[in-house]
């Protein structure tokens, strides 16, 4: 069954799973995949700094460069797309002015203004942490993002699959990505399924919600 775009997002999301075999045949529209540059655009962050960058893969060339660095998975080649979601490597003053002269523009301000100047200050003081921590904070915003492009691909009836099992050294290094100061968390798939997928014939398995959730 092919859910309908803007379907009830309870519906969608029952719909949805993690697609193992992609229809290789079937490309998604540039209305598809702007809609999703859109959401991806939008998704929340902490302090909305969104240190991350998506590379969008459609060359068959690289995907096929990508196949043996993400350990032959199908997925790479079949799927109509592939977006590698990258955080940057650390997080640097250019990217804190950057981002306050950005918050000030959008909201008709001086960076002067003493809201932005404490929002600065702030933002310093917040990332003021040992790299390792700044690293494990990135990625934690890339799953935000991951979390919210599963959703609004659901939503808008485009397969999908997330997928970390790739040599991120390799991928980083192969790509370009080390030197823009760029490293890839995950590789998300999208497109359409396969009828042939062998995950088809299995439905979804959650643990009950009184077994999941408690009120206190």
């Amino acid at each position: 069954m092919q859910i309908q775009r803007n379907m009830d997002v309870i519906d969608a999301l029952n719909w949805r799973y993690a697609v193992k075999k992609f229809d290789a045949s079937k490309k998604l529209s540039e209305e598809q995949i702007s809609r999703v540059k859109e959401a991806l655009q939008l998704t929340p962050t902490s302090m909305g700094l969104q240190l991350m960058k998506f590379v969008m893969v459609e060359s068959e060339s690289i995907k096929k460069k990508i196949t043996p660095i993400a350990y032959n998975q199908p997925q790479i080649e079949d799927a109509s797309h592939l977006i590698i979601m990258c955080r940057k490597t650390d997080v640097k003053p250019e990217d804190i002015d950057t981002f306050i002269e950005t918050a000030a523009k959008t909201n008709e301000m001086e960076v002067s203004n003493q809201a932005m100047v404490d929002y600065d200050k702030s933002l310093r003081v917040s990332l003021s942490i040992p790299e390792e921590q700044q690293k494990v904070w990135m990625d934690n915003q890339v799953y935000i993002a991951l979390g919210n492009l599963m959703t609004v691909c659901a939503v808008e009836g485009i397969d999908a699959c997330p997928m970390e099992g790739f040599n991120r050294k390799k991928l980083n290094e192969d790509l370009g990505f080390t030197d823009q100061n760029l490293d890839a968390v995950v590789i998300f798939a999208l497109g359409y399924r396969s009828e042939e997928d062998y995950r088809l014939k299995f439905k979804k398995v959650r643990r009950p919600m009184d077994d999941l959730f408690e009120t206190i």
